[in-house]
């Protein structure tokens, strides 16, 4: 009975040590919200700091984050250096901007020295103003945020406003927002800017769209498959010349596939490469199941080119020694191709 007693008591030691870990080591809460649902931003009309007029549609066709502010403000000094290291992340980036909109209606000529005072790039990050009924305006009904001036003002605290960085896409919608304030809020919305750069990329027509790529690929790789084990089994029936066919076939084919992934990677994604969002084991799977595949890769294609070549000398000898490990190597390389695009794009994390 005691034994029994102990083991029960063991066994409920053991599972609450096992939920305060698995507690523990739960992920952090994200600090970018994402909004439920498609939201544009309003049309507005506010003053540049160097004195030209930007409406909403002018940021058409960039990425770009808004941030809510005023020069003097107490809150707006700890929410600025986020923005300040997004630029400085995509400095020179021509489809990034960085929107900053004065609630307190301030000179243009202040919102310059703001400006040079924070290494602003004047074409990559700009400051707009306007009366403060127009900027008002433009947080309530353009971005759905609070905005009001305070009844008993102090310095520094003016106007009361929200933090938040607001992301909008390059169609003009905001895809979330994430406060300004809090630590590792420039990093949240670099990542998330990386998303949509390359969802932009993957929706534009190449003339096909670069989200198809991925999927041709894994076609690719398939047929390959295909070939490749259609091949063995003829040569194995002494179909010698239908071997050398389909054989040739597929080594076009992975020709094609290379072809293709390297455009994909370095035109499409301009070497930027794809987050895998699974978590937990699955991840030592994934990343196991690349590494393998990328090195046995490299080493396939000079294997697949000499034992073709040898095959068309007719060096039947080194050949097949060579033939032996190469095939399951291709075979290998071909399979997991088609199980990395699934993993990557397909299976839902």
């Amino acid at each position: 009975m005691l034994r029994y007693l102990a083991s029960m008591l063991l066994l409920v030691a053991a599972a609450s040590a096992f939920a305060q870990e698995a507690k523990t080591d739960a992920p952090p809460e994200k600090l970018f919200r994402t909004f439920d649902s498609t939201l544009p931003v309003g049309d507005f009309l506010l003053q540049e700091r160097h004195g030209k007029y930007i409406r909403t549609r002018d940021l058409l066709g960039k990425i770009w984050v808004a941030q809510f502010f005023y020069p003097g403000c107490n809150l707006c000094s700890r929410n600025t250096p986020s923005m300040q290291r997004v630029q400085e992340h995509y400095r020179g980036k021509p489809d990034i901007r960085l929107v900053s909109i004065d609630l307190l209606g301030v000179k243009p000529e202040t919102l310059q020295e703001f400006a040079k005072d924070h290494q602003a790039d004047a074409d990559q990050w700009l400051f707009l103003t306007g009366t403060e009924e127009q900027t008002k305006a433009a947080v309530q009904g353009c971005f759905m945020d609070f905005v009001f001036r305070n009844k008993t003002p102090t310095v520094g605290d003016d106007i009361s406003h929200s933090t938040h960085l607001v992301l909008v896409d390059w169609q003009g919608n905001m895809v979330g927002r994430v406060n300004g304030v809090s630590d590792g809020a420039a990093s949240e919305l670099i990542a998330e800017i990386e998303r949509l750069r390359i969802r932009r990329r993957m929706e534009e027509r190449i003339p096909v769209t670069g989200a198809q790529l991925p999927w041709f690929n894994a076609m690719l790789n398939g047929s390959c498959t295909v070939l490749l084990i259609l091949g063995w089994v003829l040569i194995r029936m002494r179909y010698e010349t239908l071997h050398k066919i389909v054989m040739l076939l597929a080594l076009a084919v992975s020709m094609i596939f290379l072809s293709s992934y390297l455009f994909y990677h370095f035109v499409v994604l301009e070497m930027e490469s794809m987050r895998f969002r699974g978590e937990g084991p699955i991840r030592y799977v994934y990343f196991t199941i690349l590494l393998s595949h990328t090195i046995l890769a490299i080493l396939v294609a000079p294997l697949a080119i000499t034992i073709t070549v040898q095959g068309l000398r007719d060096a039947r000898l080194i050949h097949r020694k060579l033939a032996r490990w190469t095939l399951p190597i291709w075979l290998y390389v071909s399979i997991t191709g088609v199980v990395i695009y699934w993993m990557l794009y397909r299976m839902q994390w």
